[in-house]
């Protein structure tokens, strides 16, 4: 049975690399419903430091969602959100909130120290990161080399 699903598109404000999402509303209805509510969302990219090809941007006002399809070992094209409480060495004091852009192989999710992570998958990219939508996938990249880029993630109506 095929399902429709509601789209998000995430676009590189400064270059225009843009993919659409489907949100994973079957797998992760709570963190689904929470992101949507959100939407749009738009900040400076990172780089991950410790987890490997995986950009993420940072939420203005960090809140706890549901713990659902949490995920330590991604795919390419998976979409998570993650939540710090604070309060530990590794983390710092305050609270932060992460939506992260998995777009290579090789992803394992960890924090300061390699401690492992996980984060809740809520969306995912269709297709083949290496075919199908790869000039986002070298832009996720650019990240790492050229610095932090705006990305923008609104819903597709």
């Amino acid at each position: 049975m095929m399902i429709k699903r509601r789209q998000i598109r995430l676009t590189f404000l400064t270059t225009g690399e843009s993919v659409i999402a489907e949100m994973l509303d079957d797998e992760s209805p709570g963190v689904c419903r929470f992101i949507w509510e959100r939407l749009p969302l738009e900040n400076r990219t990172v780089h991950g430091q410790f987890s490997g090809a995986e950009v993420f941007i940072l939420l203005d006002n960090p809140e706890a969602a549901p713990l659902e399809s949490q995920t330590q070992i991604p795919l390419p094209g998976e979409i998570f959100y993650f939540f710090d409480p604070g309060g530990s060495v590794t983390s710092g004091k305050s609270q932060a909130a992460e939506i992260c852009i998995v777009y290579n192989r090789g992803v394992v999710l960890r924090g300061p120290e390699g401690v492992p992570t996980y984060a809740s998958l809520f969306a995912r990219i269709p297709g083949d990161w290496k075919y199908d939508w790869c000039d986002f996938a070298k832009a996720c990249r650019r990240v790492r080399t050229d610095g932090p880029q705006r990305l923008r993630i609104e819903r597709v109506e």
